[in-house]
């Protein structure tokens, strides 16, 4: 089917944070699955829960699991340079000051 998308099922939000249970559905693993497979899936870089609230950041996971694909999702590792403005402006000043001694 051209043009078909899966969408997220409602129980599951798109932002914020959730309890272990909803990670695990997201995941479509059980409860019982998750917790076994949690300290392997941190290996790989899983994000960990808060260690107030014990819950997972949602965005989190879903960029998590989607950085697997990186060749479908580039977008995700390739971010650009960010330029250090206040390193910009000192080199800056400091030219201008030596061209107008």
């Amino acid at each position: 089917m051209v043009g078909y998308v899966v969408s997220r099922p409602a129980t599951i939000p798109v932002r914020g944070d959730v309890p272990k249970s909803t990670v695990a559905k997201l995941l479509g693993l059980s409860n019982e699955d998750f917790e076994r497979l949690c300290a392997e899936l941190e290996g790989r870089g899983f994000p960990k829960p808060d260690p107030t609230t014990g819950r997972y950041c949602i965005e989190a996971v879903d960029r998590w699991r989607l950085r697997r694909h990186v060749p479908l999702f580039p977008e995700l590792v390739s971010a650009p340079t960010a330029v250090d403005a206040g390193a910009v402006y000192k080199d800056r000043l400091a030219a201008m000051r030596r061209g107008s001694s």
